[in-house]
């Protein structure tokens, strides 16, 4: 008899993670597919990211066999923690996409955040703060009521996350460029990383139409590894950033009133000076916290939880 699986997604906006587990948590495989951020591209270039992570998981536990490889296969329980599922209706759509290929008998999307919250809170409730190509904060009180601050998108919001980090550093790099500021350290890194020689091939090359908030958002480390060293010009952007990703946790604290609650870090941006910055920028009282480093993890717990439910009812 066939074990049946679980399957676990992590769509961020970089990049799009799928593990496939058994029912008692244990990873078997993992697929890598490209950024599936359903705001930063067209739907079915999300859905061909999230399908490509998901074969290539299954492939890896049920070797080759028809495609897709999720027709057929024992997929017990399934969890979307993705990133661009703001609204019922985003959650809708993606649930008709899971629901028309078949992929699991029993499933559920949410925001990524809920992955973060599920992974490093060890009751479920808490606060989950994520930085990474965007940013978001999810807290949850141990009643269960919920509240989600940020996760605005790059137009409307995102502050604190690695888009945010690099546009700041980027405006910067060009007041340096016009001896408006004194980055110039900042603007010559930003120039090497991107391989051009002038600063005026920034404005070229942010407007082309190739590049997506991810990529501008691969900035941020070239940031954060200059702020690292002491630059003035970048530790400035760090710090600024850490205050606005500290106004998220407080003001999720405060609206729910929580008393010291566990705090779950997620997503590349929240470590070394950024991390720092961040907790000394806090100001609600805390108990811990807890650094999320995979956070598909959360998925297959919540995976596992929509399976112990559909057993029980």
């Amino acid at each position: 008899m066939t074990r049946e699986l679980l399957l676990a997604v992590d769509g961020g906006g970089t990049r799009t993670q799928a593990l496939v587990a058994d029912v008692e948590g244990n990873v078997l495989a993992r697929g890598l597919g490209a950024g599936s951020n359903l705001h930063n591209m067209s739907f079915a270039e999300s859905c061909r990211a999230l399908g490509g992570a998901i074969e290539r998981a299954l492939e890896a536990v049920l070797g080759p066999g028809p495609s897709p490889r999720w027709r057929g296969a024992p997929v017990a329980a399934a969890c979307f923690g993705l990133s661009g599922v703001d609204a019922p209706e985003d959650e809708e759509e993606v649930s008709r996409w899971v629901r028309e290929q078949g992929i699991a008998r029993s499933f559920q999307v949410v925001n990524d955040s809920e992955l973060v919250l599920a992974a490093g809170t060890p009751e479920g409730w808490g606060v989950a703060l994520v930085s990474g190509t965007g940013s978001v904060c999810l807290a949850r009180s141990p009643g269960g009521e919920s509240v989600r601050v940020g996760g605005w998108g790059p137009l409307l919001g995102d502050e604190g996350s690695g888009y945010d980090v690099a546009v700041r550093a980027l405006r910067l790099a060009a007041q340096a460029a016009d001896g408006r500021s004194s980055a110039t350290p900042l603007l010559a890194a930003i120039l090497r990383h991107l391989e051009l020689e002038t600063p005026g091939a920034l404005i070229r090359y942010v407007h082309a139409p190739r590049v997506s908030p991810a990529d501008i958002a691969g900035l941020a480390p070239v940031v954060a590894e200059l702020a690292d060293r002491g630059d003035p010009a970048a530790a400035s952007v760090i710090s600024g950033a850490a205050r606005e990703l500290a106004r998220h946790v407080d003001t999720a604290v405060d609206r729910l009133r929580l008393s010291h609650p566990p705090l779950a870090l997620g997503g590349g941006m929240l470590r070394g000076a950024l991390r720092e910055a961040l907790l000394a920028s806090v100001r609600s009282s805390l108990g811990p916290v807890a650094d999320v480093a995979d956070p598909p993890l959360g998925a297959v717990v919540l995976a596992q939880r929509l399976l112990a439910a559909a057993v029980r009812g």
